[in-house]
């Protein structure tokens, strides 16, 4: 298999790898470094998501994977929500604010000098606002452009919108109304598209995806599975990043709805909450809960190591939930929303048990509570499950198969 070389841009830093996305993106680029492809990762280091130092050039000491033909660069790029342009975008513009945001000058010439400089065999586009620079990279390179669609982007803001009221609800109606008009204005306008789950892959086709498709599901490296997964199973955990919307509105829901139920059986039982960048105000409010409130954290695997039962409480959001990935292949019993769930093609009540409502919710925690046996089960079968389907380098493999057939004009345009 001949390598490849490959350019890999994302609206975030791919490491350290602290949260679903730049898992997502930084699981695909090791692995296509580990198959002997050239990958260059071109991120944005947003505002949100800064780190400081980035990682160091290769060659040079504290470099990230020094044995691989793995380059990540990183241009600081400001995403901070400025009220005067997010209003002159609300007045002025068709373009979603989330969008305009990730336009950067900075990005635009370092990534503009790279395709001058080199010829890349194969271009990703991670995330939606990625291509934003598509005009940059047509004029440019000759070079396959690949859509990585880590969800349907107006989903999440549609979902969202929907359980919210007021202003907010229309000022997020409108906006989820323009991120799906720039969603669909790029249907077709890439060689190929990769979606993270068959769910959002049908969607792409539903709107008028007429280019080869690969369904490409986040990877991971399986977690070393502890003897007893349950020994502290009276402890209820999540981790999550606490700067997302749908992720606080889940955690507000369990806390005031499902957690007093939990007490009133077993008042003796913690609930552990971390998670980076946790506005200032939900903090207060989740210190003032009464729960084992973490914040960010140093370690995440420790932290899934060390409790025994997790929840993904999830109303909105859109593709694949990469921490209940982790949470599956350590071993740990999960109680999720169908949402929560959803791009995992799980088997309710032998990988992890599903509930909707509150009282569903409560009781489904109950059982694993009142059952060590069973909650050791649930987790066992769950780390069987990710082993079995989601070694990251089988996926890798397949995915290169497809790009390589791709480049040489022999994929079709069905589902890979």
């Amino acid at each position: 298999m001949e390598a490849m070389k490959i350019l890999q841009l994302t609206n975030k830093p791919p490491y350290p790898a602290r949260d679903g996305g730049s898992i997502a993106t930084l699981s695909l680029a090791v692995g296509l470094a580990k198959e002997g492809h050239s990958v260059t990762v071109l991120a944005m280091n947003t505002s949100k998501h800064f780190v400081e130092p980035p990682p160091p050039e290769p060659g040079r000491a504290g470099a990230p994977y020094p044995d691989l033909p793995l380059t990540i660069r990183m241009v600081p790029v400001d995403t901070r929500i400025q009220w005067h342009q997010a209003l002159g975008n609300l007045l002025f513009s068709q373009l979603p604010y989330n969008g305009q945001r990730f336009l950067s000058s900075d990005y635009r010439q370092l990534l503009r000098h790279l395709l001058s400089e080199e010829p890349f065999d194969v271009i990703i586009l991670e995330n939606l606002y990625t291509f934003l620079y598509l005009t940059d990279i047509e004029e440019l390179s000759h070079s396959t452009i690949i859509m990585r669609a880590h969800n349907v982007e107006h989903e999440i803001w549609e979902r969202t919108a929907a359980g919210s009221t007021g202003l907010k609800r229309w000022y997020l109606s409108l906006l989820s109304k323009r991120i799906k008009r720039f969603e669909l204005s790029l249907i077709n306008r890439y060689d190929a598209l990769v979606p993270i789950t068959d769910r959002d892959a049908a969607h792409f086709q539903q709107f008028g995806n007429t280019k080869p498709v690969h369904v490409l599901q986040t990877g991971i490296d399986p977690a070393p599975l502890l003897s007893d997964s349950c020994s502290d199973h009276l402890s209820v955990a999540h981790l999550g990043a606490l700067d997302w919307i749908p992720n606080q509105e889940g955690i507000r829901w369990f806390i005031q709805e499902v957690w007093p139920i939990i007490l009133r059986e077993f008042p003796e039982t913690r609930f552990h909450l971390a998670g980076r960048n946790a506005p200032e105000e939900f903090a207060r409010e989740m210190h003032a809960a009464g729960i084992e409130f973490h914040g960010e954290i140093d370690d995440a695997d420790d932290f899934i190591q060390s409790h025994a039962l997790f929840i993904v409480p999830l109303f909105s959001g859109s593709g694949m939930r990469i921490k209940l990935l982790q949470y599956l292949a350590a071993g740990r019993a999960v109680v999720a929303t169908p949402i929560g769930a959803e791009g995992i093609p799980v088997t309710p009540g032998r990988e992890l048990l599903l509930a909707e409502t509150a009282s569903e919710f409560a009781s489904r925690i109950l059982e694993l509570l009142r059952s060590r046996k069973h909650c050791q089960e649930i987790g066992k079968n769950a780390a069987t499950f990710v082993k079995q389907k989601y070694n990251n380098q089988t996926l890798i493999r397949d995915f290169t198969r497809f790009v390589i057939k791709l480049t040489d004009g022999a994929t079709d345009h069905t589902l890979d």
